[in-house]
């Protein structure tokens, strides 16, 4: 048997076994890029549902999964907008399984990346199916809501793996400096996190119940205090919700932000959250300043779900261990 041979100017043994991929190497590089692809995607399809949403368009395509029985539908303005929408679905679908094969083909050993890029296939899987039956029930309130729930949470399972990646290869400089690791601030991002999630949802409710429009003014519904209707209690639920997440996240964000030992990467998450929290604020105000026109409405949801994705930011920022990815395997969180 070959023996390992050394030298006093070559301390280590010659033979090591198996090396680990490098940081640059090119399969590290592809799957930190497949990721930020399926990222930015969920956040474009959850994008453009909120315009099928607020175009009336969640019909215009009366089947699934072709449009009028067409693989390219006819030309009508919402058919296109709900194809556009199923259409970025199914590209995040193949980004994501192109990313799960390559995470089981070439990186195992990374477990945090390996079961959340799973997850996250199985997820849009059923985010899809959900989106189906949607269409074939003639958009369920019930399923609605699942479906867009399931969409928040998939693109927080897939943001989590994109951060264990780029932490495990050294990738960019996301993960470059030591992270916070403060338990009390990681707990008000969870909790800022899961506020902005309800408020998310309760918003996307109140507009299937029937109460997206029906407080002309702002920050109250117009004439008394107290709403005067079930469905001007419906839309006051969720402006005193979207309240209530706004703030915690600003606190989370800022107390992430003034952290001693916060990173860089840190640092500019909490600055984001801060911007988008105020342009938030001023678009939910601009929905009724409006007449709730399409424009202010779509955007609404869209920066619901840029919140969402930076309080899940942030969690996972103020979770992180100093770990050396030449040594470890996978990401730690917590502790």
């Amino acid at each position: 048997m070959q023996q390992a041979s050394t030298s006093p100017s070559d301390p280590s043994p010659r033979l090591q076994g198996p090396a680990r991929p490098s940081a640059a190497s090119g399969p590290n590089s592809t799957l930190v890029a497949l990721l930020c692809v399926v990222v930015i995607g969920i956040v474009l399809q959850i994008t453009v549902g909120g315009i099928v949403r607020v175009t009336g368009s969640g019909l215009g395509c009366p089947d699934w999964p072709l449009c009028y029985g067409r693989l390219i539908p006819p030309p009508d303005l919402k058919a296109w907008i709900e194809w556009t929408h199923r259409t970025i679905g199914s590209l995040v679908g193949i980004a994501l399984l192109a990313t799960t094969v390559l995470v089981w083909a070439r990186h195992r050993h990374e477990k945090g990346v390996l079961w959340l890029t799973t997850a996250a296939l199985g997820v849009i899987v059923v985010v899809g199916g959900i989106g189906a039956t949607v269409v074939l029930s003639e958009l369920h309130p019930a399923l609605r809501t699942l479906h867009l729930g399931l969409a928040e949470s998939n693109l927080a399972i897939a943001i989590g793996a994109l951060a264990l990646a780029t932490r495990a290869f050294g990738a960019g400089s996301l993960m470059k400096t030591a992270p916070a690791n403060d338990a009390a601030v990681r707990r008000l991002t969870w909790i800022a996190g899961g506020a902005t999630l309800v408020a998310l949802l309760s918003g996307s409710y109140a507009v299937w119940q029937g109460a997206g429009a029906v407080c002309a003014s702002w920050p109250l519904c117009g004439g008394p205090l107290l709403p005067q209707s079930e469905l001007a209690w419906v839309h006051m639920t969720h402006r005193v919700l979207a309240g209530v997440g706004s703030l915690i996240l600003l606190l989370a964000a800022h107390r992430a932000y003034r952290l001693p030992s916060s990173s860089v990467a840190l640092r500019r998450v909490a600055l984001a959250a801060m911007a988008i929290v105020v342009a938030q604020i001023i678009v939910g105000a601009a929905n009724p300043w409006t007449t709730f026109e399409e424009w202010a409405r779509a955007l609404h949801l869209t920066l619901g779900t840029l919140m969402w994705a930076t309080a899940v930011l942030l969690a996972i920022l103020t979770g992180l261990r100093s770990v050396d990815p030449a040594a470890k395997g996978w990401l730690k969180t917590g502790g």
